[in-house]
């Protein structure tokens, strides 16, 4: 079973570009904690907004990621760059292309 979290991140005015080019980095470490695969997308409705979706076979490797201390050193230098709060929200697959 793949477990799927998604982040929410509402990005602050005239941030967004310096967001990105900060968070990436730890977003792309994500496969070095066990991450099957990540993206991060934009709403086309709402710039502001990012999505990043993760794919992990184990909960607790997302845990290891997000509290590892590279994770969170990056989570410090955006901490102004974002609303708050940014809670991870957990889905399940339900259909998908084969």
């Amino acid at each position: 079973m793949t477990y799927i979290s998604e982040l929410s991140w509402h990005v602050t005015p005239f941030r967004s570009q310096r967001w990105i080019d900060n968070w990436e980095p730890a977003a792309q470490l994500a496969t070095e904690y066990g991450a099957v695969e990540w993206e991060i997308y934009r709403s086309d409705e709402d710039p502001l907004l990012f999505r990043q979706v993760t794919r992990w076979e184990k909960k607790a490797d997302f845990e290891a990621w997000w509290y590892s201390p590279e994770v969170s050193e990056i989570r410090s230098s955006v901490v102004d760059l974002y609303d708050k709060p940014l809670l991870p929200v957990w889905c399940s697959q339900v259909v998908a292309s084969s």
